[in-house]
């Protein structure tokens, strides 16, 4: 890679690194803030992700002003307000957990706006599989020593005392991705970007398949996000055994990752995907049949293991479609048009756990049937897009024969 997509990797790790740090435990720190009230924890997460949508799309017109770093800058800066708050409000954050969300999804929808867009313009096509597997690598590299050091300092101090130090260690982080953004120079104006009329395209087998996979990838990280800490927590109630086992994954997927980013190659993008979709879906039926400790600690090892794979072939895989689907738009205005159905698919699968929560009354219950819903994307998402265009497994073989 070159030296700006060296540069513009760095930020993304510092800012994946920041969010490891507060993230870990965050819905576990809530759950405890405000007497275990999975409710508003869903209805902030959703509130988070209109948010976001509203800010990536209307971060087109920003760039008629402001340059992309600065709109990157300005999305790693309210996200780190995110947590400036919580560590203000402590305490006193129930009547503040669902407003929070205005900011945690202002700071993502900027920040993924301006780094998807510098993605596009600075890291060459095959290259973008191999950047973010080294942009996951560096996270687990994190990943290893901090949900172990997180889970010690929470119950090593009283109340949520090691809570707030992780919050604050994030946000010197986030500070020094900020710093770095001085060294990326950017576009300022676009011409207008027809992103509605992206949307409304019908009939065009390269786009029906970017949604479809944005889609999944927006359910399937939202759901797995909000459940799985929570179920962890749910069967081991110590945050120290959880940031152990996390810390075991993260190990595992830096050597995963690693051995991804050098053999992988495009052609292999079917095959892998289908590994990867198999195996994911077959754990989490294997996690919502056996809620135990012995089923949760093989899950952390084999998603250590596979999920690297997925992350980066689905982001690389967006570009790809993007990039090929034509029909008088342009490879921007089909990246920012993607979030639509990323938010789609969050905010589903929030309001499915919501209702599920509501209705089985048990926690435990509603997180399996999640647990099933998740499995059965994985497998839908693969056989779509395979159904459309092949994984553009043809084109590949032929780009690298």
């Amino acid at each position: 890679m070159d030296a700006k997509s060296k540069i513009l990797l760095t930020v993304a790790m510092l800012f994946s690194a920041a969010n490891a740090i507060a993230n870990t435990f965050l819905s576990v720190f809530l759950m405890r803030s405000t007497d275990n009230s999975i409710n508003l924890i869903i209805w902030q997460n959703i509130l988070n992700y209109l948010v976001l949508l509203l800010a990536f799309v209307g971060s087109t017109r920003l760039l008629k002003r402001f340059t992309i770093a600065q709109t990157f800058r300005a999305g790693i800066a309210a996200t780190a307000l995110y947590y400036i708050l919580i560590l203000i409000f402590h305490t006193h954050i129930a009547p503040f957990v669902v407003p929070l969300g205005l900011f945690s999804g202002l700071g993502s929808g900027l920040y993924w706006f301006s780094l998807n867009l510098l993605i596009g313009d600075i890291v060459k096509e095959p290259m973008q599989a191999r950047f973010f597997s080294y942009q996951q690598t560096a996270g687990f590299i994190f990943g290893i020593v901090i949900p172990a050091l997180s889970g010690f300092l929470i119950v090593q101090f009283t109340g949520l005392t090691g809570y707030y130090i992780l919050f604050a260690a994030s946000i010197l982080v986030f500070a020094a991705a900020i710093f770095l953004i001085k060294n990326i120079s950017g576009f300022k104006r676009e011409p207008d970007l027809n992103v509605f009329g992206a949307l409304r395209l019908r009939g065009n087998k390269f786009w029906a398949a970017n949604k479809m996979l944005e889609f999944s990838i927006g359910y399937k990280n939202a759901v797995n996000s909000l459940v799985f800490i929570l179920f962890a927590y749910l069967l081991f109630t110590h945050e120290n055994i959880i940031g152990s086992f996390s810390s075991l994954q993260a190990a595992i997927s830096v050597i995963s990752s690693l051995i991804f980013a050098r053999a992988f190659r495009q052609a292999h993008t079917r095959g892998v995907y289908l590994l990867t979709a198999c195996a994911s879906a077959g754990m989490f039926i294997i996690l919502a049949l056996f809620a135990n400790p012995i089923s949760l600690i093989i899950a952390f090892i084999v998603f250590g293991i596979i999920q690297s794979w997925g992350n980066a072939i689905s982001n690389a895989v967006n570009y790809q479609l993007a990039s090929r689907a034509g029909g008088g738009f342009s490879q921007r205005e089909y990246i920012i048009a993607s979030e639509f159905p990323i938010a789609a698919g969050r905010i589903g699968g929030l309001l499915l756990a919501l209702l599920l929560v509501m209705l089985t009354h048990s926690d435990l219950t509603a997180y399996r049937l999640l647990f099933v819903s998740i499995a059965l994307m994985w497998l839908i998402e693969y056989f779509y897009i395979n159904h459309k265009v092949h994984w553009l497994a043809d084109e590949f073989k032929k780009t690298e024969s």
